[in-house]
C-alpha cells in the first residue's frame, strides 16, 4: 500500500531531480539499510517486523522502483527500445530475482540462520546495481 501511494510520489520527484540521482539514492538507502532491516526483524516483535518491511518495502524500494520503467525507456532508442527495456529487464529479473531466495536461503543454512551473509548478499547487489546505473548515460535535456 505505501509503495502504491509512493510510487507517483517519487516518479514526480524524479521528473526534478533526475531518474538516476533519486535509483542512487534509493540504492544507497538500500545498502545502508540492509543490516538495521534483519536487526528490526529478529527483535521477535510483530510491531517492529512491520516497521522494517514498511520501511524497506514502502519506502526504500519505491525510490527505486518508481524511476525504473522511464529510466529504461531513456537508455535506449526508440527503435530498439521495447526488445532492449524487455531483454534487459526479464534476464536480470531471471538472473538476479529468480536466484536471490535460493541464495538467500542457502546462506541461512550454511552460516546457522545468521542473517549477516543475506544482508552482505543484499549490499553487494546493491552495489552492483548503483555501479551499473552510475555508468547510465544521462538522457538529454527535453527542450519545450
Amino acid at each position: 500500500m505505501i509503495t502504491t501511494i509512493l510510487i507517483p510520489v517519487m516518479g514526480s520527484w524524479s521528473d526534478k531531480i533526475g531518474r538516476k540521482p533519486l535509483y542512487i539514492g534509493g540504492t544507497i538507502l538500500m545498502i545502508l539499510y540492509a543490516f538495521p532491516y534483519f536487526w528490526l526483524l529478529q527483535q521477535g516483535s510483530v510491531t517492529l517486523m512491520i516497521i522494517a518491511t514498511v520501511i524497506g518495502l514502502g519506502i526504500i524500494w519505491a525510490t527505486i522502483t518508481a524511476v525504473l520503467g522511464t529510466m529504461f525507456s531513456e537508455i535506449f532508442k526508440s527503435n530498439v527500445r521495447y526488445t532492449g527495456i524487455t531483454l534487459g529487464y526479464q534476464i536480470g529479473a531471471a538472473v538476479a530475482g529468480g536466484t536471490a531466495p535460493l541464495i538467500a536461503t542457502a546462506l541461512l543454512a550454511e552460516y546457522d540462520n545468521s542473517y549477516v551473509p543475506v544482508a552482505l548478499y543484499i549490499i553487494i547487489t546493491s552495489i552492483i546495481s548503483l555501479i551499473a546505473v552510475w555508468v547510465v548515460r544521462d538522457p538529454e535535456p527535453l527542450h519545450d
